[in-house]
């Protein structure tokens, strides 16, 4: 287990789509005779270009949580880190940034659960590793209820087969609900992790990508005389990938990196 401050890393968040990511809007419900304005979590696509009849890019309102995996045209290379300029001259275009703002701490714990085993008439034992057990832990301060919602309604990312021609209404229908095995390869979310620059000039830091992450833990810390925190807690079974391109400040997250 290894705490880092918020200042010695960029952290960003995608799904695991290639064209999709997850986001939080404004709806309105009815339990009683007053109307209740509810952020609800939802679809958007997060290519270069939109479909106004079917899943829409990011709207008026929408809050992103995690964009697509994969960078599309004007993407700057594909990188998940820094402001992504999806404007591309269309009416559904927007700047927007995978990365987690107002970022105070990251807890990352990288591990492995392991068995002994024993075999009849055999005296030596052997221990085999059963599967991975690796977690991030992030801390920031409290700005608006993304995460409350996030935690709510899309814990496990999106669904495998959903369809791309709902509009923006029924798209809240394409989250994963975890009630369903996860054996497809785009299940959860992943999460980025940038370290600082080295000193060298010609080497940039360090980036790890934790893939297929399901969301387990959300808390709150409050305080009278101190800034309210918010901690979100992903845990994944998979191996982390770790990827440093020489020579040049961008990380790129594509078939052959991340």
């Amino acid at each position: 287990m290894v705490y880092f401050l918020g200042r010695d890393l960029t952290v960003a968040i995608t799904s695991e789509h290639t064209d999709y990511g997850v986001i939080t809007h404004t709806g309105t419900g009815t339990p009683t005779s007053e109307t209740l304005t509810l952020r609800t979590a939802s679809v958007r696509d997060f290519t270069d270009t939109g479909d106004a009849s079917g899943i829409p890019n990011l709207l008026t309102g929408d809050t992103a949580f995690a964009g697509a995996r994969v960078g599309h045209d004007d993407y700057a290379l594909g990188t998940v880190f820094g402001l992504i300029d999806q404007s591309d001259s269309t009416a559904f275009g927007f700047t927007k940034s995978y990365e987690v703002l107002n970022l105070t701490g990251v807890d990352l714990s990288l591990g492995a659960m392991d068995e002994d085993l024993s075999f009849i008439g055999q005296r030596a034992t052997m221990r085999v590793e059963v599967k991975k057990e690796n977690s991030i832990t992030l801390t920031r301060k409290k700005t608006n209820d993304l995460w409350d919602v996030i935690y709510n309604d899309a814990r496990f990312g999106l669904i495998e087969n959903f369809d791309t021609t709902l509009a923006a209404a029924a798209a809240d229908l394409q989250i994963e609900d975890g009630l369903t095995a996860p054996d497809f390869p785009a299940y959860g979310y992943r999460v980025y992790l940038k370290f600082r620059d080295h000193t060298d000039a010609n080497s940039v830091g360090l980036a790890m990508a934790i893939p297929n992450c399901c969301i387990t833990e959300h808390s709150i810390t409050l305080g009278a005389d101190a800034t309210t925190e918010e901690s979100i807690t992903l845990q994944s079974y998979m191996d982390p990938i770790i990827v440093k391109e020489e020579g040049t400040d961008t990380m790129v997250a594509d078939a052959t990196g991340f």
